[in-house]
């Protein structure tokens, strides 16, 4: 018998469940709806007697996008996200953007990556390397002027997610060092800060050149 995970109502279950999450806002990496539907599989044929091809027919989009929206409402903040849950877009609008600009956002990025792995914060670090990759292919471009196009949302998303890190730090709920022991992470910690909330205002003032 074929394998249930390589058939076309297995694929189109996986399909029809990311389309489900579309309509409420919510962008899921392919491999995670694949992830979870396969698990729903397998229970429902470990209860029922069922074999898994059979298993598939019962699962409905509906409760596999259920469970995975379930899910990411329970986590907090600050734990990683196994589901790679990402904003969807609906602001298609671009801003041109001086690649030195582009520059510090790259940075602003990284930086704001970086604390948010050590701090344990899964999901925030994952959407900045998202982020950074992001910028970073658009600063490969050629840019006869000077310039790239990069997407309001990405601005956005930048914007409240450096923020969310400079919070953090400001707070004194994360740091560049973990480890319980002085290291002057202190100094650096304080250094870092005025450096990220200028970093996301200047992607703060990039979005609102945004026209159309």
């Amino acid at each position: 018998m074929a394998d249930p995970l390589d058939t076309v109502e297995f694929r189109s279950l996986v399909t029809q469940s990311s389309a489900v999450l579309l309509t409420h806002g919510v962008e899921v990496e392919v491999t995670s709806v694949h992830r979870v539907a396969s698990n729903l599989v397998e229970v429902i044929a470990q209860q029922s007697g069922m074999d898994r091809a059979e298993a598939v027919h019962p699962v409905t989009p509906e409760a596999v996008a259920g469970i995975i929206m379930e899910v990411a409402a329970e986590e907090d903040r600050s734990s990683p996200g196994p589901h790679a849950t990402r904003p969807v877009r609906l602001d298609d609008r671009s801003v041109r953007t001086p690649v030195e600009s582009l520059g510090h956002l790259v940075m602003a990025a990284a930086r704001a990556g970086k604390y948010a792995g050590i701090n344990d914060d899964g999901a925030a670090a994952a959407h900045l390397l998202d982020l950074a990759t992001e910028i970073g292919a658009a600063l490969v471009q050629r840019h006869s002027d000077g310039a790239a196009n990069v997407p309001v949302g990405m601005l956005d998303e930048l914007t409240e997610l450096v923020d969310a890190v400079a919070d953090h730090i400001e707070s004194g709920n994360w740091s560049i060092c973990t480890c319980g022991e002085d290291h002057e992470q202190g100094d650096v910690d304080s250094d870092a800060l005025p450096v990220m909330r200028h970093q996301a205002a200047l992607a703060r003032r990039l979005r609102a050149q945004a026209t159309g």
